[in-house]
């Protein structure tokens, strides 16, 4: 058989055109080539592998939470954090330079301190299980945290190489 046989020739070529144009259907092919794209997306981002640390710890407490007002606080009282021109910075010592340098809190993360989370969950917390109650106790608690530059507390957990250790089954 090979090739189609055009049943209505090149009348229904010219049909097709007048019709399209009159609907837009590329316009509507267009849209819904978009749309199907743009779903698709989302559906890969909904699937995605959950990380380790996700799995095994739960989330960070943002600095909007009771862990992190406490850990602001703490910071307050200690002088790491001064309100200057109206607004709350973090007095950081760079370990770096040796030198301070201020951050406007909205430039900062909990960081973990002065354990790391990978270093907490293989030395302690896989031996209780993956978002069990003690390792949830040791994520919440304002103790575990300080505020740092976002920039260092990405760097250096990046730069530790680590990785969160498979529970024993």
């Amino acid at each position: 058989m090979g090739k189609k046989k055009h049943l209505m020739g090149p009348a229904a070529g010219r049909i097709g055109k007048l019709v399209g144009d009159k609907l837009n259907a590329g316009d509507f092919a267009k849209g819904a080539k978009n749309q199907l794209k743009k779903s698709s997306d989302e559906v890969v981002q909904k699937v995605r592998r959950v990380s380790k640390r996700l799995k095994y710890l739960g989330s960070t407490p943002g600095k909007a939470s009771r862990t992190g007002r406490e850990v602001i606080d703490r910071m307050r009282r200690e002088g790491k954090i001064r309100k200057i021109a109206g607004e709350d910075q973090l007095i950081w010592t760079n370990p770096r330079t040796g030198k301070p340098e201020m951050y406007p809190l909205k430039d900062t993360d909990m960081g973990h301190y002065p354990v790391d989370a990978v270093t907490y969950w293989n030395t302690t917390g896989i031996k209780h299980g993956p978002k069990s109650q003690e390792v949830r106790d040791w994520m919440l608690d304002p103790k575990n945290y300080e505020l740092q530059p976002s920039w260092y507390n990405r760097s250096e957990g990046a730069k530790l190489g680590a990785r969160y250790n498979d529970p024993k089954p």
